[in-house]
């Protein structure tokens, strides 16, 4: 499919592909009714003394652009499995930094940057939750370099995860924990979820 998908023509309308071009960050905005003016008139407003531009889609582009992010959101995972044997392993991490952080686009430590051999960033701005996905070189332990990951989002004020539940990948902090407890009082459901327990009755 990877290869044949070479003769096929790009299913991005024109004027997409040209954004994609001209700017290295991309934001799709959906409005209705009242919102649409306001929207309008607020990025004509804003991009007169700003770097960047905007256009509204027809009909066809606005669905072309919805599914398109559905593709970026799996671009990584594609990548990851085509490239498998020059590559370690590949983390997803969802997080949400605080309403008044202006710095959103991470600057790691060289020291781990230096582990990472791509690095691929999406997200829905007006709550504040940002994809980020990693492919580690070969070699790299990735659960060791997840919790230094960690390390720094905390640092920094952020939750985690932000959109999806911790299934078994994060750590429940003690509400959730206590929750889960009262849901299920014999752990039977599923046990270990938030790194808890995963004996009978909490055990």
């Amino acid at each position: 499919m990877q290869f044949l998908s070479n003769f096929f023509p790009n299913h991005l309308p024109k004027r997409m592909e040209k954004f994609r071009d001209l700017y290295k960050h991309h934001w799709i905005i959906e409005m209705s009714d009242e919102g649409i003016n306001e929207a309008r008139d607020y990025f004509s407003k804003v991009f007169e003394n700003s770097d960047g531009d905007y256009f509204e889609c027809n009909n066809f582009e606005s669905k072309k652009a919805s599914l398109h992010r559905f593709v970026s959101a799996s671009a990584i995972g594609r990548y990851h499995i085509l490239n498998s044997k020059k590559h370690g392993e590949m983390m997803s991490l969802d997080i949400a930094f605080p309403r008044n952080e202006k710095k959103w686009f991470e600057e790691l430590p060289k020291e781990i940057n230096d582990m990472l051999e791509m690095k691929l960033y999406y997200g829905h701005l007006f709550c504040h939750v940002l994809h980020q996905n990693y492919i580690v070189k070969k070699g790299i332990d990735g659960e060791r370099l997840k919790n230094e990951l960690l390390k720094i989002y905390d640092k920094r004020g952020a939750e985690y995860p932000a959109e999806h539940n911790v299934g078994h990948e994060y750590k429940a902090k003690p509400s959730l924990k206590k929750f889960y407890k009262e849901l299920d009082p014999t752990n039977g459901f599923n046990p270990g979820i938030g790194k808890t327990s995963k004996n009978k009755n909490w055990a």
